[in-house]
């Protein structure tokens, strides 16, 4: 089960005297620190301006970080889009995130998780209230290992396998994903995720639409619209790796498991990860290695 926060704006607030960007609804008995914690998370960057016309549809920001709450490691799951307009006219947004602990925690992992149905809301039309129940998760794994959506993208299944292996190399490696506006990159992630061992991939931070690191946070996978100001930090980060989603990639490393599984399938390694971030808990490859993903820009 798990705890639940919607952030939206609206007319009047569940806190009385709240209007416009305020909380609707959250599980009974959340800690006004985690409610304060939720909230400013539910940050969205539109990628047009007022008086740009829309030519692609905003994307969806899927996140997963993680916190310590009372001395409990938990992950945060979170959902934040435009929703069109709010009672004023003015340009809305809505954040749903979900707060659960380790004992709670589907195999398939977080992107697993996201994906099905009705676990995130995508719209919201209700008024303020106070969610009873902690909201009952699915259970699952992945069925499959091929990464089809990277191999459609880039015509290799095995670049999945590089992110992959990259974490399972070091996990407080900064990876900059830079895509086109309208490739969704959720499914990149999950592909690659559900190549590592399923206590590894609750290890895994990520940001499908990255715009900025919320306060005391970290983010290993940031996924960055080419040409976005967050783009352009990011490929300034001396401790970030590019992988450039617009341009031509190198030839995935044939030996790596991880790459043979992403393209031939396959069920993932099963070995326990550390609770420990920001540790290298495996060498499978040098820093050198790593560095050689820069890669060459070529439009898809």
């Amino acid at each position: 089960m798990a705890h639940e926060l919607v952030y939206t704006s609206a007319e009047r607030g569940l806190r009385p005297g709240t209007r416009g960007f305020c909380t609707v609804a959250h599980t009974r008995g959340m800690a006004p620190a985690t409610m304060r914690m939720l909230e400013s998370l539910s940050a969205y960057r539109s990628l047009y301006g007022a008086q740009e016309a829309a030519t692609i549809a905003e994307p969806v920001a899927w996140s997963h970080y993680r916190v310590s709450l009372m001395g409990r490691s938990q992950n945060v799951l979170s959902r934040v889009s435009p929703i069109g307009v709010d009672h004023t006219n003015r340009s809305n947004k809505l954040a749903h995130h979900l707060l659960i602990t380790s004992q709670e925690r589907p195999v398939g992992g977080p992107l697993w998780l996201c994906a099905q149905p009705g676990v995130f809301l995508e719209e919201w039309n209700e008024e303020p209230h106070v969610i009873d129940q902690p909201k009952v998760l699915p259970s699952g794994d992945e069925e499959s290992y091929i990464a089809s959506s990277w191999a459609s993208l880039t015509g290799d299944a095995g670049h999945a396998g590089t992110l992959a292996s990259l974490f399972h190399a070091r996990d407080d490696m900064i990876v900059v994903l830079v895509y086109e506006a309208g490739v969704e990159m959720a499914p990149l992630l999950r592909e690659a995720m559900a190549l590592l061992a399923p206590d590894e991939r609750w290890l895994v931070t990520y940001n499908t639409y990255f715009t900025s690191l919320p306060a005391g946070m970290s983010c290993a996978w940031r996924c960055c619209v080419v040409d976005s100001d967050a783009c352009r930090e990011a490929k300034r980060n001396p401790k970030a790796t590019v992988i450039d989603l617009t341009g031509t990639l190198p030839e995935p490393d044939g030996n790596d498991s991880y790459v043979k599984r992403a393209r031939e399938g396959g069920a993932p390694i099963v070995v326990k990860a550390p609770e420990t971030q920001g540790k290298s808990k495996f060498k499978l490859m040098q820093n050198r290695e790593i560095n050689q993903l820069n890669l060459k820009p070529r439009k898809l």
